[in-house]
């Protein structure tokens, strides 16, 4: 499980208890879609490890999964935070919400049979079939992220040359991060049947076919001008990224044959937007593997300790979730307490 405390990170930024009533009800609602089908989850007892966490009174432990489904819901919480106070646009959130749903549902068929190590993997946050050469990435990252490329993408004082080339710099390292990532994801998918990809974003999501890995119009419009952007990157030659005085950031994409094939104008805040829009996809593969794995974890819990159980009183048959802690045992017909 997740060793990154989400609470902790965002508790000093958002202002978790000015919208207490509303996150207990996001609470209720994801609680009800895992009690839906599993036994052994109470909301009391999720929203109860949540507000402690927040409120500093236990330490976060990354091996109970109670804690690991709080943990989860302060992440969740903070995207609708973030959404209310305007800090992120129903844009952002859409594509977050699309794109965690979309790779679940990838995987989801999958699940039972993929290793467990390829969700600690995903969690951990370096999932790579090439671990030597993305680890390089990750090292220019640090250095490119000790600068503020919005402050400096917005600052009418920048001039635009140095602009585009720190949003160069910037968006191709964390393009192939995000490829890296991608592409381990199709060789997981791969291992079980599906069609192996070569290294191409259109070919591992199909953005040109319309079939089961399609996504979504919103996403993969949105995956198709990522993948423009960062070839016009690649086309110094051909002047694939330029600033023009009074129209802004002209952006080409060009086939090996030379023929155009994308050509578009933006502002730099925009262009810093797809950046951000490309942290969020990278983000998100850490969100959709903590779900993923939670689900295993849960669901092997019922299975060692779900117990069939028959009211002596009434007669009342239920399966119920008997933990080793547990002490007894109350019957949802008549409410008669039995002792285990």
């Amino acid at each position: 499980m997740s060793t990154k405390n989400y609470i902790k990170i965002y508790r000093d930024k958002l202002d978790y208890h000015k919208y207490e009533r509303e996150i207990n009800k996001y609470i209720n609602k994801l609680v009800h879609e895992f009690t839906v089908a599993y036994k052994g989850i109470t909301n009391y007892r999720i929203r109860e490890v949540f507000w402690d966490l927040i409120d500093e009174k236990i330490e976060y432990h990354p091996r109970i999964w109670y804690h690991v489904f709080a943990n989860l819901m302060g992440k969740l919480a903070a995207y609708e935070i973030l959404f209310v106070e305007k800090k992120i646009n129903k844009f952002h959130k859409n594509i977050h919400n699309e794109w965690v749903g979309y790779l679940a549902n990838l995987l989801i068929p999958y699940e039972p049979m993929i290793p467990t190590k390829f969700f600690n993997e995903l969690i951990q946050n370096m999932p790579v079939p090439d671990f030597e050469s993305v680890l390089e990435l990750y090292e220019e990252g640090i250095i490119l992220f000790n600068e503020n490329l919005k402050e400096i993408m917005l600052d009418p004082v920048v001039s635009p040359y140095k602009k585009i080339l720190k949003f160069k710099a910037n968006f191709s390292n964390l393009f192939e991060i995000f490829m890296s990532k991608c592409l381990f994801l199709d060789q997981e998918l791969s291992n079980h049947g599906e069609t192996a990809h070569i290294n191409s974003l259109h070919e591992v999501f199909q953005l040109n076919n319309s079939n089961e890995r399609t996504p979504s119009n919103l996403l993969r419009e949105m995956l198709i001008l990522l993948n423009h952007i960062r070839n016009a990157i690649s086309h110094g030659s051909r002047a694939g990224i330029v600033y023009i005085k009074k129209k802004g950031v002209r952006i080409r994409d060009f086939k090996a044959n030379g023929k155009l094939t994308f050509e578009r104008y933006f502002s730099f805040e925009e262009l810093y937007d797809f950046y951000y829009l490309l942290l969020i996809l990278i983000m998100e593969f850490e969100l959709m593997a903590l779900m993923l794995s939670l689900h295993r974890v849960i669901r092997e819990l019922n299975i060692n300790y779900n117990k069939r159980f028959i009211c002596s009183k009434c007669g009342y048959e239920s399966v119920v979730f008997v933990h080793p802690e547990r002490t007894n045992v109350v019957c949802n017909k008549c409410k008669t307490r039995h002792h285990i």
